[in-house]
Order: structure tokens, then C-alpha cells, then sequence
């Protein structure tokens, strides 16, 4: 009796260690959990961005974070974290911790996370994460934009197209042995997941938009600018084909993008009113209101009363009389303001409207502007002789180089696109950019007219510093006045060109907007013009080698 007693307890005893092993406590079972497993969120990826010939422009690398783990951690083993992380950063991790995850440092290269992991310190564990980088550092960026940390889009198309851009992070369980080593990741035997970011083309062509960016920063420097703007487009499509702004930054260097200024779009965010550049739009409302045929004449004495205020030309100068394409020509204010007497108000702001100004073109980049327009109810006095010589409306340089190319394509206004392209993870097309006319502004006859009298403009009138040997160039100059508190301020000024090429047979439309240049050279002509110039020689001149190359490739292979 006394062994059976003896061996009755003993099976109680593992009955109970049993129990106690196979179906534990559930409190029990949650602090194992959090001892032994961990879940660690995978950091999130991005498609890649290319240009329209696939050159990368964006994409998204591997790296290796670093966290640490409390419960494995010893604060002494701070000191090893110094050499490879700043002493600042190993001070922050020498005392206890609460918790079980906190981040050390993130995205960091292989060749330097690799040192770390050969030291195999307890409780320092990785992960592996994406981190977005831009093969070609800051070109582009205004168009493109940049990311936080986290592969969120935070300006350009990755802000506006974030929602396709971005696949969201994923969670992994990570189990531990009972040093804290990792074993085993749960899944990592699986196929990996399929990744939901879509892949994006664009309408931009690098090549150009390297020329655009190097010559635009070289006028910009040179005229010791605030700040510049560059947009190149298909005049028959509404493709972007470059688009460049000044000061700019390199977002692979995030310290940098503190600079709200340099962060800043001036393509599609600056607001300024545009100068003589306006003149052919306006007078293409002139003419197809029927108010001025391409025969009247304006009289101009340097010098004009209108109303409360007096206008006056470049130095007051007197052009005598002039029919329309010489007050093109000239850049004549007068002959401009007394054509905006012939325009009923109500008609000319109506048209303004359909060639886009005073609402955003709705081009697939964030931080767009609308403009400044006044109400016709407000149009009183000169403010429509203002209008007519363009000031006293804010527009922006998108806007401008949309109107423009209605001159070029025979008078449609078209929605500007820099998005080629969308494909999903599958490889099906989910976007793709397509020709779109937002309103018929002007007849046929009425652009090819403006086509003649601005080529005219860069061969005998104030852009001659426009003319080029390797392409005929056609185009307007335009320096406009800053308002500030509603009063112009006298020596700040932006100085712009608009125009296409080849004159005959155009093929391109661009604009150039140089803002506050210091010094006495601050006139479009003189500063905008030959910075226009260049680009488009550099990019006739680029293409002709390209167009030789491949005739040599094609004659090679014959």
C-alpha cells in the first residue's frame, strides 16, 4: 500500500507537470510569445520611374536596418555601436530600455551594415528594408519629387501618384533561441509576395532635360537670379518633354530638403505676372473677336493718358504707325493697350479662361497653382490695358507654354501630361497618357498669322538675341514688373522667352522665366532669349548626333 501510495503520487505529479507543459496558462502562453517571437514590419517598396526611352530615374534599393531588442540588450554593449553610428547614437542606447523594439539607425548600405553584424552583438538585430534612390541625384527632382523614409511621396509625381506608387509594408515573425538569436523567419521558405507597386513611364526625355537643367542654372547663376523656370512640350500631344526649376536639390541628400524654396516647383507653383510674352495670346483674342483683322493699324506716340494713369513704352519710345504684327514686333505697350479698348471686357475674360488662365491645367504633378485673374466686374479703368501687356494677372510658366503651343498646333489648348504610362505589378497597363483638347482657342489662320509674326520677332524685332545659326527659332521676349502689397517695386523684375522651333516646321514649344536677376541686364531679350537659344542649338545639335549614330549602326549592320 505504501508504494502504491508512493506511485500514485508520482503519476499525479506528472499528470500535472503534463498539464502544466501541454496546456499551459494562457498568460503564460502570452509572455512566452512576446519572449521568444517578435513581428517586425518589412519596410515598404516603390515602383520604378523611368523617362520616355526607360533610362531609371527612380527606384528602390535593399538595405539593412538595425533595431534592438531591450530584453537581449546589455547598455555596455553601447560602446561597440560608436564607432559605426556616432557616439550620440550609442549614448542614446547605454541605459535600459523599455519595450522590445527600437529602431538604431535605417537604410543603411551593406558594406557598412555588414561591419556591424560581424561583431554579432546580443540584442542588435536587422532587418531588411527599401530606401529610394535616384540614379541621376537631382535630375528631374522638381518633377519628379522625393520620399520620406517610410517610401512615402512627399512632392512631384511621387506625392500625386503615391496611391500607385507605393506597396505598403508587410509584417514578419521573427523567432528567437534563448540567447535572442534569430532561427527562423516564418515564411521566408515561401515564394516571396507579390508586391502591388506599380511601374511608371514618363513623357520627359532625360537627355533634354539635362541640357534644360545645365543651361538654366548657368543663366540663372550668371544673372545672379532668386529663382528660374524651364518647361519644354509636344505641341501636337501636350507631352512634357523637360521641365526644370531653380534653385534645385539633390533628394538623394535628405538633409537638404528643409529648403522650402529649392523644394518648390516654379514650373507649376510660381505665380508672376508674365510681360510682353502674353502679347500674342491677347492679340490672338483680339483678332478672333473680331474687334482687330491682321490689317488695322495703331497709332503709337512713346506715350499714352489712359484714364487715372499714363502708359508708356521701353523708354518712351515712339514706333509711329504700326499694324498688328509690328506691335508684336516692337513689343509695343501702346499699340497693345489701345487694342485692348476695341475687346469688350466680358468677351476678352472669357477667352482668357479657354486658353487656361485662371485655373490649373490639371497636369499629373502636385503643388499646381491656378493663377490670379480679376473678375470682369473689376476690369475697370487700364486694367484691361494692363492685361493687354501683360500685367496685372498671374499666371504660371505650364499655363504660358500651353498657350503657346495653341499658336503651334493650329489653335487647340491642350492638357499638359508627363505620364506616359502605368503599369501594374502584372505588367498590365492601368494609366496610359493620351491627347486631350481642353477647348478650340483660335482659328488656323489666326495661329499660323502669330506663328509668322513671332518668327519675325526673333529675325528683326527685340529676340534677335534668339537667332540662331543651327535652327530658326521663333519666339516672344517679355519683362514684367513685380507687385508687391499691390505696388510695383522698381528693379525687381522676371524676364521670360516663349517660343517653338524649327520656326517652319515646329517640333517643340518651351518657356524660360529667369525671376529677379540683379544688376542693370533684366530684360527678357537680354537674359531669357539667349538662355533659350542654347537650349534649343544644344538639343538640335544632341539630336543630329543621335540621328548620325544611328544611321551608322543601321549602315553596319547592312
Amino acid at each position: 500500500m505504501v508504494w502504491v501510495l508512493v506511485y500514485l503520487i508520482l503519476l499525479v505529479l506528472l499528470l500535472g507537470t503534463a498539464k502544466a507543459h501541454l496546456v499551459p496558462d494562457k498568460r503564460i502562453s502570452q509572455q512566452s510569445q512576446k519572449q521568444y517571437w517578435a513581428n517586425i514590419s518589412e519596410g515598404a517598396t516603390r515602383g520604378t520611374i523611368t523617362d520616355r526611352w526607360g533610362v531609371p530615374l527612380a527606384v528602390s534599393v535593399p538595405t539593412t536596418s538595425f533595431f534592438i531588442d531591450p530584453m537581449y540588450w546589455d547598455p555596455a554593449s553601447a560602446d561597440f555601436l560608436a564607432e559605426a553610428f556616432g557616439r550620440e547614437t550609442a549614448d542614446k542606447f547605454s541605459r535600459p530600455m523599455e519595450g522590445r523594439f527600437h529602431w538604431v539607425k535605417r537604410n543603411l548600405p551593406k558594406s557598412v551594415a555588414d561591419r556591424v553584424i560581424d561583431k554579432k552583438i546580443p540584442g542588435l538585430y536587422t532587418v531588411t528594408e527599401i530606401r529610394r534612390n535616384y540614379p541621376h541625384d537631382s535630375l528631374a527632382f522638381h518633377l519628379i519629387g522625393f520620399c520620406d523614409i517610410d517610401q512615402l511621396g512627399q512632392a512631384g509625381v511621387e506625392l500625386e501618384w503615391n496611391s500607385l506608387l507605393y506597396s505598403p509594408p508587410r509584417t514578419r515573425f521573427v523567432a528567437r533561441d534563448s540567447h535572442g538569436r534569430g532561427v527562423e523567419i516564418i515564411g521566408g521558405a515561401q515564394a516571396p509576395t507579390k508586391l502591388n507597386a506599380s511601374s511608371m513611364r514618363l513623357t520627359i526625355d532625360s537627355g533634354i532635360q539635362q541640357i534644360m537643367e545645365l543651361r538654366l542654372a548657368e543663366g540663372a547663376k550668371n544673372a545672379d537670379a532668386s529663382w528660374a523656370a524651364g518647361v519644354c512640350v509636344d505641341p501636337y500631344t501636350g507631352e512634357i518633354i523637360a521641365l526644370a526649376s531653380y534653385p534645385t536639390l539633390n533628394p538623394n541628400k535628405r538633409q537638404s530638403l528643409s529648403d522650402e524654396n529649392a523644394v518648390r516647383n516654379n514650373v507649376v507653383g510660381r505665380v508672376f505676372e508674365p510681360g510682353s510674352i502674353f502679347k500674342p495670346i491677347v492679340t490672338a483674342i483680339a483678332l478672333e473677336s473680331g474687334n482687330v483683322s491682321r490689317n488695322s493699324t495703331f497709332m503709337c506716340h512713346g506715350t499714352m493718358k489712359l484714364f487715372d494713369k499714363t502708359m508708356n513704352d521701353v523708354n518712351k519710345r515712339a514706333h509711329g504707325f504700326q499694324d498688328v504684327t509690328h506691335v508684336i514686333m516692337n513689343s509695343c505697350n501702346i499699340g497693345m493697350s489701345l487694342m485692348s479698348m476695341r475687346v469688350p471686357k466680358y468677351e476678352a475674360y472669357g477667352m482668357l479662361r479657354q486658353f487656361g488662365f485662371g485655373e490649373k491645367s490639371d497636369v499629373e504633378i502636385a503643388g499646381e497653382e491656378a493663377g490670379l485673374m480679376k473678375e470682369p466686374e473689376e476690369w475697370l479703368g487700364t486694367v484691361p490695358a494692363n492685361i493687354f501687356i501683360g500685367q496685372g494677372i498671374g499666371v504660371t510658366p505650364i499655363q504660358v507654354v500651353m498657350a503657346i503651343s495653341s499658336i503651334v498646333n493650329g489653335g487647340k489648348l491642350l492638357k499638359p501630361y508627363v505620364i506616359g504610362e502605368v503599369r501594374d505589378s502584372y505588367g498590365n497597363v492601368v494609366h496610359k497618357g493620351t491627347r486631350r483638347v481642353r477647348y478650340n482657342v483660335m482659328s488656323e489662320g489666326t495661329a499660323a498669322f502669330l506663328r509668322h509674326a513671332m518668327a519675325m520677332v526673333v529675325s528683326e524685332g527685340g529676340g534677335k538675341q534668339a537667332k540662331s545659326d543651327k535652327v530658326r527659332i521663333a519666339g516672344k521676349t517679355g519683362t514684367a514688373q513685380i507687385a508687391t502689397s499691390g505696388q510695383y517695386k522698381k528693379g525687381q523684375y522676371v524676364a521670360s522667352f516663349a517660343g517653338f522651333w524649327p520656326a517652319d516646321k515646329p517640333k517643340y514649344v518651351m518657356v524660360i522665366n529667369i525671376g529677379e536677376p540683379k544688376g542693370t541686364r533684366y530684360y527678357g531679350g537680354q537674359i531669357a532669349a539667349p538662355i533659350f537659344k542654347a537650349i534649343a542649338e544644344d538639343i538640335v545639335q544632341s539630336q543630329g548626333r543621335d540621328a548620325t549614330r544611328s544611321l551608322k549602326v543601321e549602315n553596319s549592320l547592312r
